[in-house]
């Protein structure tokens, strides 16, 4: 029987999507100088910021496919408690996708590189999943926001 409740989308349909939010996040972190260059080229740096957006903007909507299709239905119904879990799943779902963003800015970089301390990602992490539902939110869709979606 399925469950209308799940979420589901065709892959290519995903694929589009990550590509294009990758490309201006990309961009903008490309603009803000967040990443420094290292002296490898413009392109290169862009390339560089590309992948390692794709891999957590890609990776983090299988993990939040995982939440939404299948641990949110084996959790109790309280909200207090379905929002305190959805924030430290959010938080542990951040350390794989740390170490993978960190393994591709190795791959691109001459030199062992280290973006941070993955606990500090795991919090950052945290904001852009709230600005995301955020975002949901404001165009009426289902978020953490209206429900732990």
């Amino acid at each position: 029987m399925k469950n209308a409740e799940k979420n589901t989308e065709p892959l290519i349909r995903t694929i589009i999507r990550t590509i294009i939010t990758t490309t201006i996040i990309a961009a903008i972190l490309y603009w803000l100088h967040v990443f420094p260059s290292g002296g490898i080229s413009k392109q290169m740096l862009f390339e560089m910021i590309w992948s390692i957006v794709f891999c957590i903007v890609f990776g983090g909507h299988w993990l939040e496919l995982l939440f939404i299709n299948q641990i949110k239905f084996a959790l109790p119904k309280n909200m207090l408690l379905l929002y305190s879990i959805r924030i430290a799943y959010w938080f542990l779902c951040a350390i794989p996708l740390f170490f993978i963003a960190e393994l591709v800015d190795n791959l691109f970089s001459h030199k062992t590189a280290h973006l941070g301390h993955w606990w500090t990602f795991g919090f950052f992490y945290i904001g852009i999943e709230l600005l995301m539902h955020a975002l949901m939110q404001i165009s009426f869709k289902k978020s953490f926001y209206n429900g732990v979606y």
